[in-house]
């Protein structure tokens, strides 16, 4: 009997195929495995390596960065944990072939945007009720960019209110000139008429000193002009959104712009008077001449008086127009006004008895110290990207005075490289005193501004600062205009020296004034008997540091990112003397190079690349 093979050979040929079917998937299913395990094992490994943030820094900060010595200290770190997972025996065989670190986002970087984020992550469970109402974060917003629209309406106002004063001031020299003159070439003229050789050499030397003497008033008065025209055109560059502010600097520039036409046309007759001026000089020199003497000698002769009267009678004064202001004890007053407002008010505003601490640092070597990229915010887009940069900066400034003290604090931490922490973010010096003073100095003018707003809004205070602008001028409307706006940036400036002063004992002072929290009057701020006032902490109202917080609101982003930065490295090297904030990184950017192998083709090995990516 004979068999047949046929049946044999086709199922080992058929069973042959399923097999290699099966093996196939079995393989392929064994490759996506390992591409999922060889995923999972390096965001394992940099999770290991995101671990080891700096213990310091979150203690102390609430921050998590991972601190390290190089890059390659990086890769060596997740290599080790890498091929934790890739020596273990399963079915996913491979070896590390290499590892770099494609990128590195550090606390340095981009003005300070991760250590914002940093913050901005830590905030949003410390301090959960901020976030109840978008609108209430856009308020909160707005209300500080108000205060900024009005610190430059204050710094333009007083800027230009005084350079109009100082304009006014140099006509007044020029036309006191022109006065004095024509005295003096009246009594040239007596002492030739009475043939009085004494009286005439002495009031010919007092004429030809005044000829002389002019064009430098003038030349005085044409810089005015110039200073003034350089202050209008740079309040005209300042951009103000609030409609009150907006309102009144226009009016100021538009004042401002009248009195420099009128002081040019006035400087025109001036530069002709200057010629006239000359040709009386030669007359005078010509009726010495006749006289027989210099003015500056005591030489008598025969003396030709006709021809001495005659010169006398040529010369032509021209006229002056000096008024003068109405008022001149209110005038002093406002000058003395403004001359202590020009000194140095530190040491009245600062409680009796109160020691400021005596810590300096030094600047060298600080991470503010390098160049950092400024304007490089992203401010988002529409409502929403508006509402994000309000709720990221609101909560930086809410951060702030829980890691960093302030004078009113009291003494520092032991382990702080400074007292006044705060300070030092707004004013970057490197002595608690110098921070000290500079940021008092901005409170002071953050709050003279907000009492701007509240002056601009009463029309009787408005009234009182007219009227005396009226009696401290020479009758010139435009400039009348002006200088009631300079009186108006003293008076606020007067409360809010009483503010500071109540800031600084520990008070609370609203933010927005009314008449019932309105301490200063007027005529108490000429004779300046405001400054023995105390003023009143109200119940509501924003203490200190509220008010630093928001200076720093308007301050630039990038300063004060990196000022923080220094404060943070200062102190976390007290107790770990190497550290930087340089070498902090919020994010970690790793590419792997792994060689595979095939379980159930006989290939050799392959190459496969993984990234991970890990931030805090």
């Amino acid at each position: 009997m004979r068999y047949r093979g046929e049946i044999t050979v086709f199922l080992s040929l058929t069973i042959l195929c399923v097999m290699s079917l099966m093996l196939g998937l079995l393989e392929s299913a064994r490759t996506a495995g390992a591409r999922l395990y060889l995923r999972m094992a390096s965001d394992s490994a940099v999770s290991s390596v995101m671990s080891y943030y700096n213990r310091n820094l979150w203690d102390r900060y609430q921050l998590l960065f991972l601190e390290y010595d190089s890059e390659a200290a990086i890769q060596e770190t997740f290599g080790r944990y890498l091929d934790f997972y890739l020596e273990q025996t399963n079915m996913y065989p491979a070896r590390r072939e290499k590892v770099s670190l494609s990128g590195v986002l550090r606390m340095t970087d981009e003005d300070g945007r991760w250590l914002e984020e940093e913050i901005a992550d830590y905030m949003k469970y410390r301090v959960p009720e901020l976030f109840a109402s978008g609108s209430g974060l856009l308020k909160e917003a707005e209300q500080v960019k108000k205060a900024g629209d009005f610190r430059n309406l204050y710094d333009s106002c007083r800027k230009s209110g005084r350079a109009v004063r100082r304009l006014e001031k140099a006509a007044r020299e020029v036309e006191n000139s022109l006065l004095e003159m024509e005295t003096c070439k009246n009594r040239f003229s007596n002492a030739a008429s009475d043939e009085s050789a004494s009286a005439l050499k002495r009031s010919a030397r007092k004429l030809k000193k005044e000829f002389q003497d002019f064009p430098k008033p003038v030349e005085q008065f044409e810089q005015e002009i110039r200073r003034l025209e350089k202050e209008n055109e740079e309040s005209g560059f300042k951009t103000v959104e609030d409609e009150t502010a907006a309102e009144t600097l226009g009016q100021e520039i538009s004042a401002c712009g009248e009195v420099i036409k009128s002081a040019k046309e006035r400087l025109q007759r001036y530069r002709e008077a200057e010629t006239q001026v000359e040709r009386n000089l030669e007359l005078l020199e010509e009726a010495c001449g006749y006289l027989e003497m210099e003015p500056d000698t005591d030489e008598e002769d025969d003396v030709d008086w006709d021809a001495i009267s005659q010169c006398a009678d040529e010369m032509e004064i021209p006229e002056s127009e000096n008024s003068g202001p109405k008022d001149a004890k209110k005038v002093a007053a406002l000058e003395r006004l403004e001359e202590l407002f020009d000194k140095e008010l530190f040491e009245q505003l600062l409680p009796a008895g109160t020691e400021v601490s005596g810590r300096a640092v030094s600047l060298n070597g600080i991470p503010s110290a390098g160049k950092h990229e400024t304007g490089s915010e992203n401010t988002g887009s529409g409502a929403m990207g508006i509402l994000e940069t309000a709720e990221k900066e609101l909560l930086v400034s809410k951060y702030i005075p829980l890691y960093f003290g302030s004078f009113t604090d009291g003494t520092g931490e032991a382990d702080a490289a400074l007292d006044y922490e705060m300070e030092y973010l707004l004013s970057g010096k490197k002595s608690d005193r110098e921070n000290l003073k500079e940021a008092v100095n901005k409170v002071l003018m953050l709050r003279g501004s907000m009492n701007l707003l509240y002056l601009l809004n009463s029309p009787d205070k408005k009234a009182e600062a007219e009227a005396l602008a009226a009696a401290v001028t020479a009758g010139i409307i435009p400039a009348q205009m002006a200088v009631s706006f300079l009186i108006l940036t003293l008076w606020a400036f007067g409360e809010a020296v009483l503010d500071v002063k109540t800031l600084l004992a520990g008070g609370r002072v609203s933010f927005w004034k009314t008449d019932a929290t309105w301490k200063t009057g007027l005529s108490g701020l000429l004779d300046q008997s405001f400054l023995g006032e105390t003023a009143e902490s109200g119940q509501d109202g924003r203490n200190y540091t509220e008010y630093l917080s928001c200076m720093m609101f308007l301050m630039d982003r990038g300063v004060r990112n990196f000022r923080m930065m220094d404060l943070i490295q200062w102190n976390i090297r007290m107790g770990q003397s190497d550290f930087s904030v340089a070498s902090c990184a919020y994010q970690i950017e790793i590419e792997a190079e792994v060689m595979q192998k095939h379980m159930f083709f006989q290939k050799e090995e392959y190459r496969g690349t993984v990234h991970a990516a890990g931030s805090y």
